[in-house]
């Protein structure tokens, strides 16, 4: 039970924290946009800063999570999926008009959302926050505040795949249901409002981590997969990149050209959560 107090503690501080530094961001790079808007610029370095911290928040209690999780300390089935939904909650009314997810980034690319220049920015930068995730959360467990923590720096933090299908193929197949599966659901349901719409995510992510996350974790978002999978045992860089990269993608693309570009485009606009409704990034 300390083990899993220790491990709640730590995602509670990150949280907070990151909640505190995108304050810190709204209260100096805000006021800055606001002024120069009349020169022609706009809120870009706040959504940039905005993205970064809410990413590396995502891949950071993630990594958390699936240390509790692969421990096998939780007690049952309905207490990981609960945690999951309750983390997923706080992700969606934390997290403004952040994506984390470069799959989402471009697909407001190309509903002309994003400039190609804004997008490129926003990927990367969720790339590096994903990395950086990795180290920072490495650094949390050297300081070993709990036995779970003990043990796993001992290790020298290694880890084994999450990918656990019979083949690559398979393995980018679950992935890209699951990419598809959430943007249908969100495609549909645009018309919902934030808070209805928040919950039905949360409880999608949920059930999709429920049915295929004995298959490959059920990521379905290639920066956050490249922060918690990608330097594990098991596979490759390519082989990675083939079930974690090419089937996120590949599904969203498909939801893409499959439903009408207008709805599309209204989804993603309409993903917002209740914070950024009523207070833009």
């Amino acid at each position: 039970m300390e083990n899993i107090l220790v491990s709640m503690g730590t995602v509670a501080s990150m949280v907070t924290v990151c909640q505190v530094l995108r304050h810190i961001a709204r209260e100096f790079l805000k006021p800055r946009c606001l002024m120069e808007r009349g020169g022609g610029l706009s809120t870009t370095p706040l959504q940039l800063a905005i993205e970064f911290i809410s990413t590396l928040q995502l891949c950071m209690c993630t990594h958390e999570l699936k240390l509790l999780s692969d421990s096998g300390l939780l007690p049952g089935l309905g207490l990981s999926l609960a945690m999951v939904y309750l983390i997923t909650l706080v992700h969606l009314t934390t997290f403004g008009s952040a994506s984390c997810n470069p799959v989402n980034t471009l697909e407001r690319f190309l509903c002309g959302q994003y400039s190609g220049r804004l997008a490129l920015s926003k990927v990367l930068l969720q790339v590096v926050a994903a990395l950086a995730a990795r180290r920072v959360t490495e650094t949390i467990w050297a300081l070993r505040m709990s036995d779970l923590h003990w043990h796993h720096c001992q290790n020298h933090f290694k880890c084994t795949s999450a990918l656990k299908t019979s083949t690559l193929s398979n393995g980018m197949f679950v992935e890209f249901s699951c990419a598809f599966s959430l943007r249908a659901v969100i495609v549909r349901f645009h018309h919902l409002s934030a808070n209805h719409r928040m919950f039905l995510v949360a409880g999608l992510i949920t059930f999709l981590v429920f049915a295929a996350g004995g298959l490959t974790g059920a990521v379905f978002n290639p920066a956050l997969a490249f922060s918690i999978t990608f330097h594990c045992d098991g596979y490759t860089f390519l082989e990675y990149s083939f079930a974690y990269w090419l089937g996120p993608l590949l599904g969203a693309l498909t939801a893409v050209l499959l439903f009408d570009k207008k709805m599309v485009c209204c989804a993603n606009a309409a993903v917002q959560t209740p914070r950024s409704t009523k207070k833009r990034d």
